[in-house]
């Protein structure tokens, strides 16, 4: 899959108003009563994010995903900005306005000047078994989905090329072999006002499957040890891809997260 053809991603750095009062509490019950009600773009996703642990533990940040680059092009433009086709749509729904109106009044909202990063799929893992589907879904009579995102930022060694490593990646994304339930994304920061090289994106099913495998920062159970042994040639494509980058965890700059909130459909 050409980074093209695939999913794109923009992260915004959200924040709380804190000088008028609001906490963390009021913020979530009002995302989870109604912001949840925002609508996404035609095909896109939004999802509400919390740091659990690392970097940003307790802060937030909202993930878009547009289905390809050309999704992306009709709403936003190179700068971040709402295109046409995108103002016509808010036009067009005025109760999604007054929702974002009042999101606004606990924390920013997913649009300049909020600090953001826009990335493109190098690859992922197609053979994970995490299910399809949003990273947050409330389904009457069964138990709310809230998966755990984990954001670990990557940096090149010297003279390593850009060329280098995602040729390295997609030759080798086979290879890789993912938890029960988590899903590997390798994404490539295009721009936006924070300028990411490469973060690995981890899509896992949910709080109780990450504690699972890794209860603490940089703790391994012995469940995802015996993991680690029975897929010995992952373990090969790990030490390959140390040669030429750093890799997912310490001591690079990482944050699990925690969803939150996402729109209904």
């Amino acid at each position: 899959m050409s980074p093209s053809s695939g999913p794109v991603f923009n992260l915004h750095y959200t924040g709380l108003n804190l000088k008028k009062g609001v906490t963390a509490e009021d913020f979530e019950h009002f995302v989870r009563e109604q912001g949840v009600q925002i609508p996404a773009y035609p095909g896109w996703q939004w999802t509400l994010l919390k740091g659990l642990r690392g970097e940003r533990q307790h802060q937030y940040l909202m993930l878009l995903q547009a289905p390809s680059a050309q999704h992306y092009a009709q709403y936003i433009d190179a700068n971040g900005d709402q295109t046409e086709l995108a103002q016509h749509f808010w036009q067009h729904r005025p109760q999604a306005l007054d929702l974002i109106t009042q999101w606004r009044t606990f924390s920013t909202f997913a649009e300049r000047p909020t600090l953001f990063s826009h990335y493109s799929q190098v690859a992922e893992n197609t053979r994970s078994t995490l299910p399809e589907g949003p990273n947050y879904q409330v389904i009457d009579g069964q138990k709310t989905v809230a998966r755990v995102v984990g954001i670990h930022n990557l940096a090149l060694r010297p003279g390593v090329t850009s060329e280098i490593f995602e040729s390295f990646i997609t030759r080798n994304i086979h290879r890789i072999a993912d938890y029960p339930g988590w899903k590997f994304r390798m994404l490539k920061c295009l721009g936006g006002s924070r300028i990411d090289q490469y973060v690995v994106m981890l899509e896992i099913e949910s709080l109780d499957s990450l504690n699972a495998f890794h209860p603490e920062l940089d703790v391994s159970t012995d469940k995802a040890l015996a993991f680690v042994q029975e897929h010995q040639d992952a373990e090969r494509m790990n030490e390959e891809w140390r040669e030429l980058a750093s890799f997912s965890g310490a001591p690079q700059l990482y944050t699990d997260y925690l969803t939150i909130g996402g729109n209904a459909a």
